[in-house]
């Protein structure tokens, strides 16, 4: 809840400076350089690590990098002592922006990783059926054997081998399994 509202003023302030694009692109470099390291997660999350060091970590990472409003937003939550919603907030700027722009989110779970063309066919698939853009998140999960799941919205469609043989025994213990 407090991240979404970060989020959105985050994003009102961008819409009244008109830098709304730019402040995208800093959204998804912050994300990027979070994701690609988990301790700098861990860094701002700690309670015994001082806010000037914070701050001053803030600076040193993105100052040159990113907009200064955006800069200037990441040192307010420092200030505010919320730096540890920084996840939170990429995820709730996305997510608005995403559900502004009609993307839908969409994760596919498959036994082993995808290679581009593949992704591109499956991303392209989904868009046709859901005649939206989609933004795709690939998770390998070997336990899965083979197939994929995929997750859009609240919705789950399994198409996993591990769900197909589940099926297939429950059928066969009913007695309803027919030879095709």
């Amino acid at each position: 809840m407090i991240a979404r509202r970060y989020a959105g003023a985050l994003y009102e302030q961008a819409e009244h400076s008109s830098e709304v694009e730019a402040v995208d692109d800093d959204m998804n470099l912050i994300r990027e350089s979070l994701v690609g390291a988990p301790e700098l997660v861990r860094f701002f999350a700690s309670p015994v690590i001082s806010r000037e060091k914070k701050s001053s970590s803030v600076k040193a990472l993105f100052e040159s990098r990113i907009q200064k409003l955006t800069l200037n937003f990441l040192l307010l939550m420092v200030e505010k002592g919320r730096e540890e919603l920084f996840p939170e907030v990429v995820r709730a700027y996305q997510s608005l922006r995403d559900s502004q722009m009609g993307v839908v989110q969409v994760t596919a779970r498959v036994a082993k990783s995808f290679d581009e063309e593949e992704k591109e066919a499956l991303l392209a698939t989904l868009e046709a059926r859901l005649g939206k853009k989609a933004r795709l998140v690939i998770q390998v999960d070997p336990s899965l054997l083979g197939g994929i799941v995929v997750k859009i919205g609240d919705t789950v469609y399994d198409g996993s081998f591990v769900n197909q043989l589940k099926s297939l025994r429950s059928r066969l213990e009913e007695g309803i399994y027919t030879a095709e």
